[in-house]
């Protein structure tokens, strides 16, 4: 579908990951070799790239989504709550010779999960495939990838964005070898605090700070940060679950807190932040202004189960 851009919105493109989520409930996470009895199961849709997509698009984003499905009912499913949505499909290609990714995910009793991906379709993504985007890359105010997709897709977007202006927001997860040029337009990059050490180490060649053990130990996440931006990130926003998040510009440092709220799923929250965040700076809101409410919506997300089906609308009230 092609969806009318509203103007006082800022166009934002997502190149990514659509997948079906397979969720099992479980009352722990079982051991190497161990069987559990699960709680439930059901499919969702999915995917960093389609969530993403989703999150903004249903807090008033005008979203275009770049995705890859296979063939067949899952590759419905998986477009789904895209489609509710409003969100612009028509940059979402099928490839027959593919499936449409899988995740498995496995829930436990205090909303901690596990996740298993198999690429499928997600995983035919080529730089000719990304060269074919340059005229929604240009149209776009903000570009919004992650690591769920090849990397030389990633570097080949990181580079059409430096050619054309555009902005552009790389969520490094999971985290893969893109290149050092990649980094240096991400802006912001966003990683959780396992992300942000892999890509300090990446980036530096050198070992980046443990998790402090201690709860009065210094915070090594905010040393990590530091580290990214003096390696040339040129802003950098970390994702700390129920501590918030840490956001490093030019202009500023700052830790941003997340609301109290009872956590039922964790699946996808990171993803309704990132969609969050992209909604904000393609406004033009500042990226601190952004982050606030970006820890919000994930709060919110927390709540309820699954990916999509638990991100908020402009009209749901958002936990302080």
């Amino acid at each position: 579908m092609t969806e009318q851009h509203r103007p006082d919105e800022g166009r934002i493109l997502v190149v990514g990951s659509v997948n079906v989520d397979l969720v099992l409930g479980v009352p722990r996470h079982p051991e190497p070799g161990e069987t559990l009895a699960g709680t439930g199961s059901r499919r969702s849709p999915g995917g960093k790239g389609a969530n993403q997509a989703c999150a903004a698009a249903l807090l008033g984003g005008d979203v275009r989504f770049a995705g890859r499905t296979g063939a067949g009912p899952d590759a419905d499913l998986a477009l789904a709550l895209l489609r509710d949505a409003e969100v612009d499909l028509t940059a979402t290609k099928e490839v027959p010779a593919e499936e449409t990714g899988l995740a498995v995910v496995t829930v436990d009793e205090a909303g901690e999960n596990s996740i298993v991906i198999i690429a499928g379709a997600n995983g035919s993504w080529s730089a000719q495939d990304v060269k074919s985007l340059r005229a929604a890359v240009k149209a776009s105010d903000l570009v919004v990838s992650q690591g769920e997709i090849p990397a030389a897709a990633v570097d080949q977007l990181a580079l059409l964005c430096a050619e054309t202006g555009t902005r552009f927001l790389l969520n490094l997860a999971p985290v893969i070898e893109v290149g050092a040029g990649t980094l240096a337009t991400a802006d912001p990059l966003v990683v959780n605090e396992s992300e942000g050490r892999l890509a300090l180490t990446a980036l530096t060649g050198t070992d980046a700070p443990d998790a402090p053990d201690a709860p009065d130990a210094p915070d090594d996440d905010a040393a990590t940060v530091r580290g990214l931006r003096d390696a040339g990130v040129p802003s950098v926003v970390m994702t700390r679950g129920a501590r918030g998040a840490i956001l490093a510009t030019d202009a500023e440092f700052a830790e941003v807190s997340s609301p109290k709220v009872h956590a039922v799923d964790t699946t996808g929250a990171g993803d309704a932040f990132v969609g969050a965040l992209a909604v904000g700076l393609a406004r033009g809101e500042s990226a601190a202004d952004a982050c606030r409410r970006a820890v919000r919506v994930g709060a919110f997300a927390v709540t309820r189960h699954g990916a999509q089906p638990s991100y908020p609308s402009r009209q749901d009230e958002l936990p302080q």
